[in-house]
């Protein structure tokens, strides 16, 4: 009976562990989605709205039919485009003199040819009804991206469907904690960050095509959200659980061997 009561309180314990493993994970955390991180997000009138941004990396599935047809159709125009920003179209043609404005601004002598996608995604405002809600600019959202040493970013958005536009960088902020903010004019949809080397420079490394990177989210620079937060914890209880076992084989020796 002792042993009985020992291993439910063993199981108690436990459970209660998990629960706060788990409850720890929604805290904070987007309202879905598997994309970058979002950090802090406020509205135009200053709202903190961090919690209502889903973020979805291009190639994976949303919960919101809405959201799929976005990246559906940002893929559809990078495809056209044959994966090289500079021929998305723009509100007045192609992106190519803008994104070559945006190099400049940045001290970059590089080629706009080189510019690659480094990472596609969706943020969209989700409502209290579970709706994906147009949100109004300016809006203002922070998300978890690396930039390497030594690259330029820009970031471009998919206002409206086959149109695309270069965030002025002057509203694009690389912080020094792994994050960037950016100040969106035109609400939000699709953004793809562009990166290159600040100086028209090469290195030996492959550079992953946007194919690739659809479906992994490591060429972002970012970490995927359930991989290894909690592995700590997991063997805090998994020790617990060990222990307490191991107390209970030691007292059954124990009575044995009266």
């Amino acid at each position: 009976m002792k042993i009985f009561k020992t291993l439910i309180s063993t199981a108690v314990v436990v459970a209660m562990l998990s629960t706060a493993v788990l409850a720890a994970d929604d805290v904070g955390s987007p309202v879905t989605g598997d994309g970058p991180k979002v950090v802090e997000a406020t509205d135009a009138d200053g709202n903190d709205v961090t919690d209502r941004i889903s973020t979805t990396w291009l190639g994976k599935d949303s919960d919101y039919d809405e959201v799929d047809d976005y990246l559906d159709n940002a893929a559809a125009d990078i495809e056209a485009a044959d994966e090289k920003p500079m021929n998305l179209n723009g509100a007045n043609g192609t992106l190519k003199a803008d994104l070559e404005a945006a190099l400049e601004a940045l001290g970059s002598d590089a080629d706009v040819a080189d510019l690659d996608f480094d990472a596609v995604f969706d943020a969209s405002y989700i409502n209290s009804n579970d709706e994906v809600e147009e949100l109004a600019g300016p809006v203002t959202i922070t998300v978890e991206y690396t930039v390497e040493d030594g690259m330029v970013l820009i970031v471009i958005h998919n206002y409206e469907t086959g149109k695309w536009e270069v965030i002025d960088p002057s509203k694009v902020t690389i912080n020094d904690d792994g994050t960037v903010t950016i100040v969106l004019d035109n609400g939000m949809s699709p953004f793809a960050f562009l990166s290159v080397a600040k100086k028209g420079t090469t290195t030996n490394t492959p550079t992953p095509t946007t194919a690739e990177k659809k479906t992994d989210d490591s060429s972002s620079g970012t970490t995927s959200p359930q991989t290894g937060e909690h592995a700590g914890a997991y063997l805090l209880i998994v020790a617990v659980a060990l222990a307490t076992a191991g107390v209970v084989c030691v007292k059954r020796a124990k009575g044995s061997a009266k």
